[in-house]
């Protein structure tokens, strides 16, 4: 793999994950009480990082978990397939 490569992947993963970022920001800021009690992963973290990235996929598996819990189905956690 190339240096381009790894820089354009790099690019690529941190660009992904700021846009997460900020919709979990945002579902946050509109009340969304699951949001705010499971996120915690940083954009950099989840980017850059094999631990930050399992921990926010495993933040979005509990998520959900809550959200059904909550609402009897997933159509509030939708936000997350962008």
């Amino acid at each position: 793999m190339g240096l381009f490569s790894r820089i354009s992947d790099t690019r690529a993963e941190v660009s992904g994950h700021a846009g997460l970022t900020r919709d979990i920001r945002e579902a946050v800021k509109g009340g969304d009480q699951e949001a705010a009690s499971t996120f915690r992963t940083g954009t950099l973290a989840a980017a850059l990082t094999s631990k930050g990235c399992n921990a926010r996929g495993q933040e979005v598996a509990d998520y959900v978990e809550k959200v059904v819990a909550a609402d009897g189905d997933s159509r509030r956690a939708g936000w997350l397939n962008r």
